[in-house]
């Protein structure tokens, strides 16, 4: 049976269902997923619960970002999933709890993940403020995969793990078009 993260991932690019997710993330303590609230045409859904972040969109965003041809502007449209740690976002308290794809974890480092994904596109140590690490980027058939890391006194730290529909990695979709633009 497959990790809720690889079902998880599996709903890129499909409709949003908080009663779906929420029986993926049940093993987690998760009992409800909230709708999208949104009046604009994206949303994010958290899960503090199992540090999850979901990011949906309607059409034509999604399809701006992805260059998919969604239709239905009443569907909001799974676009990325975001597995958290402690210091990628104020709310997440506890790394997610469970195994991500390939078998690694929040606490797997950067050579275990290029070992299980091979060769990064992108592999670029970065500083902003509150930030200083390492960013691991794949581009794999119809999905990206972003893996940040921290640098911590002694060692890195996996703060994130971003699976995405092709083209919505942010600021690489436009800084790297040749590998991460739809």
């Amino acid at each position: 049976m497959k990790a809720p993260s690889e079902q998880l991932i599996e709903m890129l690019g499909h409709p949003y269902s908080p009663k779906c997710v929420q029986s993926l993330l049940q093993s987690f303590g998760v009992q409800r997923m909230p709708k999208p609230n949104s009046y604009f045409n994206d949303d994010i859904i958290w899960s503090v619960k199992s540090s999850i972040r979901i990011d949906i969109y309607r059409p034509p965003k999604i399809n701006d970002l992805t260059g998919l041809k969604y239709t239905n502007q009443e569907e909001w449209i799974i676009g990325a999933i975001h597995f958290l740690a402690p210091g990628s976002d104020d709310r997440i308290r506890a790394p997610f709890p469970g195994y991500l794809p390939k078998g690694i974890t929040m606490s797997s480092t950067p050579d275990e993940s290029i070992k299980v994904y091979g060769q990064p596109e992108l592999d670029e140590e970065s500083e902003w403020p509150g930030f200083i690490g390492r960013i691991l980027t794949w581009r794999k058939p119809g999905i990206n995969i972003a893996i940040e890391y921290e640098y911590s006194e002694s060692d890195s730290v996996m703060i994130s793990y971003t699976a995405c529909l092709i083209g919505c990695i942010g600021a690489w979709r436009n800084d790297s078009t040749e590998v991460f633009a739809p």
